[in-house]
């Protein structure tokens, strides 16, 4: 939506400072979960707003936005910017440039490999990558039209190098101007046509020669990157009386402490390991800075380059995504390496097999995921270790596998190796209902009622029982659980145990009542397990009871705290 919002707040609200419109669209779409994607100027008049996302997917999308708006009146539905025609144009505006980045990639890959390698590399990407999530699901981000550009700026650049020539060089410049209007990051791209065909100090000052000999072409590049960049200097000069203006607020690059790491391995969003098969073209570097120096030199400073920038970040998982969305663009980059570690494996019969056998196992997995993803197994964004592998290869995943969003723990056994006592129940059966309880006899599980939990209740009636009194004891394992009503999903609730000590929490632990299982309005069972710490003690106090802080409305029922006992081994 931030990137998309120009357009209409130009052409057909003609009010790109305030955004008046706001409020009916979000009513009437919802396009985003809260509106975030401009804020006040800084200094500027009260409800002036500047836009937090740069303007270059805009321009990419202006002709199809004008289909939309033309079909949309053509089929009577409103030409208000985000009815279906606008968003149906948007869809497949972004597969038309995915596939344009991939015939001008295939054009790239075939001066340096043989069809067959070519055909298989674009398969791999494809097919092995989370560049299906953002070529054909998500096309309306920036990663597909930016690796069309990266395609495009690899054969300008290639063009220019073999017969040098103006146009060429202005179609370099532009293109780069459009990577930095899109994200202002990309700038790291300048090394490509830079450092092409530099080899060593020799090549390096035969392109400087090259580069001073043709210098009106140097001057084209610079002046088409300018225009490139102009419509953001502009937007920014005219809302904030700035050229140069940073508009993502708190979110910074931390360039000295970039989480390579985490990037690279970690479950929420780690690179490799949701596509592993990008650790093909790394290994290919190798390959290609033996075959092709000239081609390896930029590709590799690129990728180290790019790498920096996307790790720097401070917002490392880069939000809602499938895997680490921020290196999606650099796959055109990545293929040449990608060819070169290709070719190497179909150099020798055996190596050949078992690189067939394992590419098609990570494909699988690579679809697979992906479907897991669209149906929300895979999350979008707080992926870790426990719940990756208890999702792993599943296609319905039970209540304690999303319970591992929240908690580290569950029971070492399954349930049949243990006896449950019941420890207490809250049904709301007796209680009286009114304002002051927010008892609601609306409706219940078993019983009449039921508790209303909203944002304006933090907390719910909660259990609370003494140890001593309960007969626990440490190390053993409660499960805490309630039931559940939503017309449109319990979002920001959460069933919560804790164990107190002289007032303070010793241990906390909290579950979300949403989950992909979730039935609107139907009563939901939600619980966990946890253990009781190894240093309680009889006077601590345990507490289970449901937390809703900028929650959506809910009903609650039957809260309830369990001991599950191992069964005696006979």
């Amino acid at each position: 939506m931030g990137y998309y919002l120009y357009l209409p707040a130009q052409f057909i609200y003609h009010d790109l400072g305030r955004l008046t419109f706001i409020p009916d669209i979000m009513r009437e779409y919802a396009p985003s979960g809260s509106f975030y994607q401009a804020f006040q100027v800084p200094g500027g008049p009260e409800g002036q707003l500047v836009m937090k996302y740069a303007c270059g997917l805009a321009v990419l999308w202006t002709p199809f936005f004008w289909l939309g708006h033309w079909a949309a009146g053509w089929l009577s539905y409103p030409q208000d910017g985000f009815s279906a025609p606008y968003q149906i144009a948007i869809a497949f505006g972004g597969l038309l440039y995915g596939l344009m980045g991939l015939g001008l990639l295939r054009r790239v890959l075939l001066w340096y490999f043989s069809d067959a390698i070519t055909t298989v590399v674009l398969v791999l990407l494809v097919l092995g990558s989370n560049y299906f999530q953002y070529a054909v699901f998500d096309a309306a981000m920036t990663h597909s039209p930016l690796f069309s550009l990266y395609a495009l700026l690899l054969w300008l650049t290639g063009l220019w190098h073999t017969k040098p020539s103006r146009i060429k060089a202005a179609g370099i410049g532009l293109t780069l101007g459009l990577l930095v209007l899109i994200r202002p990051s990309e700038v790291v791209a300048v090394v490509i046509p830079l450092l092409w065909g530099v080899t060593g100090l020799a090549t390096a000052r035969a392109k400087l020669a090259l580069a001073l000999q043709r210098w009106p072409d140097l001057a084209l590049l610079v002046v088409a990157g300018i225009v490139g960049l102009l419509p953001q200097l502009l937007y920014w000069k005219w809302a904030t009386g700035h050229f140069l203006f940073y508009s993502y607020g708190e979110q910074k690059f931390s360039f000295l402490q970039p989480h390579v790491y985490q990037v690279l391995f970690s479950y929420r969003k780690g690179w490799l390991i949701y596509s592993p098969l990008l650790l093909m073209p790394l290994i290919g570097f190798v390959f290609l800075w033996r075959k092709q120096r000239s081609i390896a030199v930029p590709i590799l400073t690129y990728f180290v380059l790019n790498f920096w920038v996307v790790s720097a970040w401070d917002i490392w998982w880069y939000g809602g995504s499938f895997g680490q969305r921020a290196l999606v663009q650099s796959y055109a980059a990545l293929a040449l390496p990608w060819g070169a570690a290709v070719a190497w494996l179909a150099g020798q019969r055996l190596r050949l097999h078992i690189a067939v056998a394992v590419g098609v196992l990570l494909i699988t997995l690579n679809l697979f995921q992906h479907w897991q993803y669209m149906r929300s197994i895979i999350d979008p964004e707080e992926m870790n270790r426990r719940y990756y592998w208890a999702v792993f290869n599943k296609t319905m995943p039970t209540q304690l596998d999303y319970t591992l969003l929240d908690v580290k723990t569950h029971l070492p056994k399954s349930e049949r190796h243990y006896t449950p006592r019941v420890l207490s129940k809250l049904d709301f059966e007796n209680q009286a209902s009114d304002s002051t309880t927010h008892v609601s006899a609306d409706l219940g599980y078993f019983s009449r009622q039921s508790y209303h939990a909203d944002a304006a209740y933090v907390y719910s009636p909660t259990i609370s029982l003494r140890l001593a009194d309960a007969g626990l004891t440490a190390g053993q394992y409660i499960r805490a659980s309630c039931r559940v009503f939503s017309d449109y999903g319990a979002w920001g609730n959460k069933l919560v145990m804790t164990l107190e000590r002289d007032n303070k929490p010793v241990v906390w632990n909290g579950v979300r009542l949403q989950n992909n299982l979730s039935i609107s309005r139907a009563w939901n069972h939600i619980y966990f397990d946890a253990p009781l710490p190894d240093d309680a003690q009889p006077n601590d106090i345990l507490k289970v009871y449901v937390l809703s802080e900028n929650s959506s409305s809910c009903y609650i029922d039957d809260i309830q705290a369990e001991l599950f006992e191992p069964k005696t081994q006979w």
